[in-house]
């Protein structure tokens, strides 16, 4: 897991709550190439699982030790598709803390 200029790794975690009240939790990590057309589209296509291909798209984000003292975030649009399901997507924020400032 070396990153390299246009190259980083998601260690992703997410749950669902499933009918029951208990919770569906899975992680994974994924490897994303920045377009060099277009810088703020990272892609991870070319897995063998399920033959996944993944595109995000930062639609916002600020750097840490910002003039204006925003809690660091990343605004990011992903669309994808697997064996399984041909077009899911949807948007997340990225921060480091558990919930996003008032």
């Amino acid at each position: 897991t070396v990153t390299e200029p246009g190259k980083f790794f998601g260690k992703l975690n997410w749950r669902i709550e499933e009918p029951d009240g208990e919770f569906f939790t899975r992680d994974a990590l994924q490897e994303f190439y920045q377009d060099p057309h277009q810088p703020a589209h990272l892609i991870n296509h070319d897995n063998e699982y399920l033959h996944y291909q993944d595109d995000w798209w930062i639609i916002d984000f600020e750097y840490d030790n910002n003039p204006s003292g925003t809690p660091p975030f990343a605004f990011v649009y992903y669309r994808g598709s697997n064996d399984a399901w041909d077009g899911y997507g949807g948007v997340v924020v990225y921060t480091r803390d558990a919930a996003l400032p008032q």
